[in-house]
Formats: C-alpha cells, sequence, structure tokens
C-alpha cells in the first residue's frame, strides 16, 4: 500500500478495460457495484477494530474499484443514454440539426468535422456527428458555432477494407462518435449561429491567428505555431508532420506535459514576487492553476493537454502546502480523476504516451542521474536534457513500436536541440501574448518566436533526412506490447534495488518477451492464405506462405504500397516475388480466372472464382451459364456503375458476389 492511489487507479482501469470488451448494460453495472459496497463498507468497520481484517478491507477496495471502473465506462457510454440519436435509429433520410463544435484534419476533397446533434426529425436528441463535406460543392467553410440543417442518410463510419489497416471508425468511436453525414451542395443550410463557449474560445484563437498573420509569418511557421498555442494540428502539412515523427519529435507538436511544465515554471517565476503580499502564498497556487485551465481551454482540451494540466494542478497544490508528495500517488490521481470524468481518454494513443514518458521519466532518470554529474551547469543541463529523453524513450518504446512500427535512431540529438528551443518558444510566445493583452507593441517578440520555430523546422527537417537512422517496419503485435511492458517494468525494478527476487522476476519476463516474439513468428509462419486486396484503380494480390509474399499485380512499385506495407507488418513477413498478374491462377486446388480489360473468359478449364478487374465489357449473364463459378470478386479496379450492375446479374443467377469496394478485401484459406 506504499502507493494506495495509483494501485486503485490500476483497478479503476482494468474495470474500463473490461468494461469496454464485455459492453454491459447500465442497471446491471450499478447492481454489481452497490451488492460489493456493503461489504466494503463492513470490512472497512472490522479493520478499524481488529488489523487481520485490513488485507481483506484492501481485497474488497481493489474489486470495488475495478467494477466502479466498469460502472463508470458504462454510464459514458452514449449509446446507453437514453436521447442518444442511435436509439432506434433506421438507416434512412434523416432531417439533422446540430452545432458545429470541432474542426478536424481535412483531406485534399473534402471538409470534416463534429457536430453536436439538437434535434434529428424534430425531435430532442443527444449524440455527435462527422460531418464530411464536399470541397467542391461548399458554399464556404463551416465555423465553431454554426448551426446546421441537413437532410442526409445517417452512414455508419467505413470499417476498413483491408487486413490490418488503420480502423477509423474504432477511432472515432472512442470519441463518442458512431455516424457520419455526407453533405453536398443542395441537401444542407447553416441557419443560424449559437455563442457558446466552444465558440468563444474559437473567437478569442481566430483573433490571434489574424495577428500572427498581419505579421507575415511563414505558413509553414505560423502552423507549428498555432500547433504550440491553441492545439490546432489540423493544417499541418504531411510532409512537416513526417519529418517531425521520423525525427522522434512528433511529441512536441502536441500539447502535453512537456510544454505545461514550461508554462509552470514560468508563470511560477512571473508570479513569484506576489508570495510577498499578504495571503498571496494561499492565491498563487490558485491563480497558476487557473492560468494552466485557461491555457488547455484555448487549446481544446485534447487528452494529452487535460492529462498534463490535471497532473500539474496536483503537484501545484501538493508544492504550496509545503507538504512531501509522491509523484506515484500524484500521477495516479491525475490518472483516476480524468477517468472518472472521461473514461474514454484511456484508449487515446497520446494519453497512453503521455503517462508511458512521465512515468519512465520518474522512474528511470534518476538511475542515470547517479550515473555521472559536472560540476558545470550547461553541461549538467544537456546531459539532464540527454538522460530524461532516453527514460522518455524507453518508456515509450513499445507503445511506439505498436502504433507507428518505426523508430527514431536519432531522437536524442533532436530532443538535445529541440527541447530548449521549445523552452525558449514558448516563454517568448506567452511575453508576446501576455504584450497583446496589455496592448503593448509585440513585433519583436513575435518575429523572434518565427525565427525560433524556423530553426527548428530546419533541424528536425535535418535530423529526418538522415534516413539510415529511421528504422520503419517493425512487426509488434499486442502480445509483443504487453510482453515487452513486463519484461521492461522487470528490468526496471530490478535496477532500482538489485536484490535475487528482483532480478529472477526480471529474467522470467525476459523470458517471456522472448517466448512472445518465437511464438507471433511460428504463429504467423503456419497461417498460409491467398488474399485479394481493396485498392482504388488498382488489382493487387498476394500470397503468403510461411513468411513469404508472392504479389500478383501489373501495377509499378507495388513493393511501397500501405497496404501491402500494413500487411507485412502485422505477419511478420517480407516480399519474396512480384509477378505480373495472368488471366489464370491455381492456389492449391482452387482455380481463380481474372477477367480484365480485353473481356477474354473462353478458357479450356471450370475455374472456381472469377475476379472483374478494370472494368471489363462483358455480359456477365452469358459468363456464369458458360462457366458456371462458386463465387464472383470485384475488385477497386471496376466503374462503379458496373459494380451495381454485376451485383444485380448475380443476385438473379443466385451466385455469390462479393465486391472488395463495399466488403473490403477477400480471403481464401490454404492451410
Amino acid at each position: 500500500m506504499k502507493f494506495p492511489t495509483l494501485n486503485i487507479t490500476l483497478c479503476v482501469v482494468l474495470g474500463i478495460l473490461a468494461s469496454n470488451e464485455v459492453k454491459p448494460g447500465i442497471n446491471s453495472a450499478c447492481l454489481l457495484v452497490s451488492i460489493l459496497f456493503i461489504p466494503f463498507l463492513l470490512l472497512f468497520w472490522f479493520s478499524n477494530k481488529k488489523a487481520t481484517f485490513r488485507f481483506y478491507f484492501g481485497l474488497s477496495t481493489y474489486l470495488l474499484s475495478f467494477f466502479v471502473g466498469f460502472m463508470v465506462y458504462t454510464l459514458h457510454s452514449k449509446p446507453n443514454q437514453q436521447h442518444h440519436y442511435s436509439n432506434n435509429l433506421k438507416y434512412e433520410k434523416a432531417l439533422v440539426s446540430g452545432v458545429i463544435s470541432e474542426k478536424i484534419r481535412p483531406n485534399q476533397y473534402v471538409y470534416k468535422y463534429f457536430l453536436e446533434i439538437e434535434t434529428v426529425d424534430n425531435i430532442d436528441k443527444t449524440g455527435k456527428l462527422l460531418i464530411v463535406l464536399s470541397k467542391k460543392d461548399a458554399k464556404k467553410e463551416f465555423q465553431i458555432g454554426d448551426v446546421v440543417l441537413a437532410y442526409a442518410y445517417l452512414k455508419p463510419i467505413s470499417r476498413p477494407h483491408n487486413p490490418y489497416q488503420f480502423d477509423y471508425a474504432a477511432y472515432l468511436e472512442k470519441k463518442d462518435v458512431y455516424h457520419q453525414l455526407n453533405l453536398e451542395r443542395n441537401n444542407y443550410r447553416v441557419i443560424g449561429h449559437e455563442k457558446h463557449l466552444n465558440y468563444k474560445l474559437e473567437q478569442i484563437r481566430n483573433t490571434i491567428i489574424t495577428k500572427l498573420e498581419n505579421a507575415k509569418i511563414p505558413l509553414d511557421r505560423l502552423e507549428i505555431i498555432k500547433a504550440l498555442f491553441l492545439g490546432q494540428r489540423q493544417n499541418i502539412d504531411q510532409e512537416t508532420n513526417n519529418q517531425y515523427s521520423q525525427a522522434g519529435a512528433i511529441h512536441i507538436l502536441a500539447i502535453s506535459g512537456l510544454h505545461i511544465g514550461i508554462l509552470l515554471f514560468f508563470f511560477k517565476t512571473l508570479l513569484k514576487p506576489l508570495e510577498r503580499f499578504r495571503y498571496g502564498k494561499i492565491i498563487l497556487p490558485f491563480l497558476l492553476i487557473f492560468i494552466l485551465w485557461s491555457f488547455a481551454l484555448l487549446s481544446g482540451l485534447s487528452a494529452s493537454v487535460v492529462r498534463a494540466v490535471t497532473m500539474f494542478s496536483f503537484i501545484t497544490i501538493g508544492m504550496y502546502m509545503r507538504r512531501e508528495t509522491n509523484i506515484y500517488n500524484t500521477l495516479g490521481s491525475s490518472i483516476l480523476l480524468i477517468l472518472l470524468i472521461r473514461p474514454n481518454f484511456l484508449f487515446d494513443v497520446g494519453f497512453q504516451l503521455s503517462y508511458c514518458a512521465v512515468f519512465s521519466i520518474v522512474t528511470i532518470q534518476p538511475i542515470f542521474a547517479k550515473l555521472w554529474k559536472s560540476g558545470n551547469k550547461i553541461i549538467q543541463y544537456f546531459y539532464d536534457i540527454l538522460t530524461v529523453s532516453f527514460a522518455a524513450q524507453i518508456g515509450v518504446l513499445p507503445l511506439s513500436l505498436y502504433y507507428f512500427h518505426q523508430f527514431p535512431g536519432l531522437f536524442f540529438l533532436t530532443n538535445l536541440v529541440v527541447i530548449p528551443l521549445l523552452t525558449l518558444i514558448l516563454v517568448c510566445g506567452m511575453i508576446a501574448l501576455l504584450f497583446a493583452v496589455m496592448r503593448i507593441p509585440t513585433e519583436i517578440f513575435i518575429h523572434l518566436l518565427s525565427f525560433l520555430v524556423g530553426l527548428m523546422n530546419r533541424y528536425v527537417a535535418f535530423i529526418s533526412s538522415l534516413e539510415k537512422f529511421i528504422i520503419k517496419g517493425i512487426p509488434f503485435n499486442l502480445t509483443l506490447l504487453f510482453s515487452s511492458l513486463l519484461a521492461l517494468i522487470g528490468i526496471v525494478l530490478w535496477f532500482k534495488k538489485p536484490k535475487f527476487n528482483r532480478i529472477l522476476i526480471a529474467l522470467i519476463c525476459i523470458l517471456l518477451f522472448q517466448l512472445s516474439i518465437i511464438g507471433s513468428l511460428e504463429y504467423h509462419k503456419s497461417n498460409d492464405e491467398f488474399i485479394i486486396f481493396q485498392y482504388p484503380k488498382q488489382t493487387i494480390l498476394a500470397k503468403k506462405t510461411n513468411n513469404s509474399l508472392t504479389i500478383f499485380s501489373n501495377e509499378k512499385d507495388i513493393e511501397d504500397n500501405y497496404v501491402l506495407k500494413n500487411y507485412l507488418q502485422a505477419n511478420f513477413g517480407q516480399i519474396g516475388s512480384v509477378t505480373k498478374l495472368k488471366n489464370i491462377l491455381q492456389i492449391n486446388d482452387t482455380k481463380i480466372l481474372v477477367i480484365d480489360k480485353e473481356g477474354i473468359y473462353r478458357i479450356p478449364i471450370k475455374p472456381n472464382i472469377i475476379l472483374l478487374t478494370q472494368s471489363p465489357k462483358i455480359n456477365l449473364e452469358r459468363v456464369i451459364e458458360e462457366l458456371n463459378p462458386a463465387i464472383i470478386i470485384a475488385d477497386g479496379s471496376n466503374y462503379k456503375y458496373l459494380l451495381e450492375n454485376w451485383q444485380h446479374t448475380c443476385l438473379q443467377k443466385n451466385i455469390p458476389f462479393h465486391s472488395t469496394s463495399e466488403k473490403g478485401y477477400y480471403k481464401i484459406e490454404l492451410n
């Protein structure tokens, strides 16, 4: 019980994970908590009377914490709420009204937003939708606070069409978004504007952005400044994003503990004279917390910002109470508070990476700090940055490999320069904002801010250009993630206090990690399969034998296709060969006829499968009569109107039809 809050938080986390898998009803979850609360109270009373009951009281506390997490996640699940739009939802056109609450990163063709629903078919409803607005049909971009009235289909968000592809629908579900509205020129109208909190915050952001634009700051620097101070990353171009990711500095673009820690230190130093006044030491911590939460609101209350500000709020209170605080209990308290209010944050990648980095820094960095100390303050400062970077990278490495499948080998060189630069950038930016509020000219600070951001961009671009130090395409599955985290914890515990039992635990954890690697390799090696992938305007087929992939395609540079890269990473595989696509394929006992734009289908054999590619001009009814296949498959290289005609023909002939554009990839097991 050295870290009671951390233990309770861990049980709540496990309860949230269990609830996410089981998806219980509200009544059953609340009933379980109510039942467990009675023995918890009884054991608490007995433990005060007799010490022998304390162990059982501890167990009941952890069990109750688990089911509190179970209940909290269930209560916060939007579809469980009575007035959520998804209850009794019919997939037909509906009249939907709501308020634009957030802008999302657009792509080449569409703008994207979140819409907070007010009514559906004139009935009051709650919930959130993804709005997809075609750029060619858009009268103008929506603004935060716009009230939109639309008459359109509420469509489920598309699931991945290829194996091991990023599941955008599952990602949005953790943000309580389950459906989307596709808006075109004539099916929507802006009917008003609501000046709620998000609108007012957006106006403040727009005022700051206008001032920066008037200062003629280059666009690439302006987007970085917007990300660092306003939490707006949606307009950063993909090339810049990739450079920061490859250099190991992507965490710089997401406001997190590093940014909040720097700001807390800056404002604490700036407001230190307040301590001399009466009640100054009481007012100052609340003022600091107010400033931090104001910044969090301004930057959009992302998971990483909420995590960082909550944690530093606890630290600030402890610091000014003149009481010794344990950092692990502080971290546990901040996690617990956040998850009780927003349990979905647990599934946010930034949230996970942030906490892993902080836990790793407070645990591992002191080990590095003891190894060497310098009498020179400047050298010691950079050594501390280096050790903090190493500690953070060690902590986030398993998660980074699992989510991003790459390792930036020069991350320590990046952080050695970027962290001091970021400190100067944040301080300079805050001074500029304060001067702007007091109507003092800020041009010097804005130009200095632009120069520093430009310097940081150039340095990151240089590091990312050294591609031979960036290891990409690393296979890493869920089993390896958990076993590597166990191995990491075991090794750190051993380093903290080298004892025989800890060495034994560390060795067992390392052995489990090694067994996970061997098991993963053997599992994927034993599963042979043939895949027809879904890819727009291209035909990509692949046969996996052991861990080797034979690709059938007529496209150039097919090895660099992201669909194949995802598949290879997940299967611990490599490309064995690339073969030109032929009209007849023999896959074990299965004969596949590929009918392409030439429309040739009269062959001496009877195929089991017909694959239609490149929009062939054929009479499908005649093809079915002559060849009588078991199934007809059409890939993503065909025109949409042909797919509809073919599906109708197959339905008439009672032949299964599989369109990869609609149903996703097609797989044939070869074992």
